[in-house]
């Protein structure tokens, strides 16, 4: 298909060889001896990595603050590059719409509302849905866990 695809390989003086190798799906492997390929993750869990500490390693955590009227979440110009609004974008500072649903922000448009002030957005219940969790739901008065790092978040999830 013409993609690269990228691999690693270390040679210890003594011991096994362990590759690291992506696919066409950029999923990344680990083979031990040049024998099965298992995912990375499983190695990293084998390791004494959690959840948590593998996703913090490869994704950008970003923070959701509850307030009345919805979610509150900083607003970063690098983030939001060819982004396509589903909903109206909403200054959570002056409820103001910044941007229509249906339009596309581009990168000048972004660093320009970024200029002008905008810190935070305002987003809805809905608009959370179908992103992943960095860190476990806990609840902190009873210490209940309603969902782990990595689960997507659902309906359900929202409720809890």
């Amino acid at each position: 298909s013409g993609k690269l695809l990228f691999a690693a390989r270390v040679i210890p003086y003594r011991g096994s060889w362990l590759d690291i190798e992506f696919d066409a799906k950029d999923i990344v492997y680990a083979r031990i001896d040049r024998r099965r390929k298992i995912p990375v993750t499983s190695l990293m869990f084998a390791l004494g990595l959690d959840g948590e500490a593998i996703l913090s390693t490869f994704y950008k955590k970003i923070l959701y603050k509850r307030t009345k009227e919805g979610w509150r979440v900083p607003f970063d110009a690098n983030r939001f590059r060819g982004y396509s609004t589903i909903n109206d974008l909403i200054d959570a500072d002056t409820g103001k719409v910044v941007l229509e649903a249906g339009k596309k922000l581009t990168v000048r448009g972004a660093r320009q509302m970024q200029e002008k002030g905008l810190k935070a957005l305002r987003l809805s219940d809905e608009e959370l849905v179908g992103n992943y969790l960095a860190e476990d739901l806990v609840n902190p008065k009873t210490g209940e866990i309603h969902a782990e790092a990595g689960e997507e978040i659902t309906d359900k999830s929202m409720k809890a």
